[in-house]
């Protein structure tokens, strides 16, 4: 698994966001179980709207340091159209649902250069899962952010 230099996850996320950062190889599917809390009591999702997205970027500079990997996160180019995640397993009581992540998510193509097994700087994508939350009066409406960065690499193997 792993590990990001703070400096990279605050490029991406801001200084006290959370954010769910990996890295994973091309074709791996792969799920998060999220719960939501306040206190340890479950937060009530009933009424809330969850979605999540992701987008191609570039990566430069990656270096693999004593803090963890370091790199530059940019746009990529041209611009590709963001790529909605997979929302299951939601169960509004409890406070949980499930992020899901695939090939079909990364949309990639096998031939890709920056899936080559030799390339310094790989595949990113970058994104959110937002929970939007109602106006209840008196409360008024609230979004919660968790930012989403993964690095995606060749599996060695079909992608080489």
């Amino acid at each position: 698994m792993a590990v990001f230099a703070k400096n990279t996850l605050t490029q991406v996320s801001g200084f006290n966001n959370p954010i769910i950062a990996g890295e994973l190889v091309w074709e791996q599917q792969t799920y998060w179980n999220l719960a939501l809390s306040s206190e340890e009591v479950p937060v009530n999702l009933d009424g809330a709207t969850i979605d999540a997205q992701i987008v191609r970027r570039t990566v430069s500079d990656l270096i693999d340091t004593r803090n963890g990997l370091t790199f530059t996160v940019t746009n990529y180019e041209p611009p590709p159209t963001p790529v909605e995640l997979t929302i299951a397993n939601r169960d509004d009581a409890a406070g949980t649902f499930t992020l899901v992540i695939n090939d079909e998510s990364w949309d990639l193509i096998s031939d890709d250069p920056e899936l080559n097994i030799a390339i310094e700087n790989c595949v990113c994508f970058t994104g959110r899962i937002k929970i939007s939350f109602p106006a209840v009066e008196p409360t008024p409406a609230e979004d919660n952010i968790i930012f989403l960065m993964f690095l995606v690499r060749s599996d060695g193997v079909v992608v080489v």
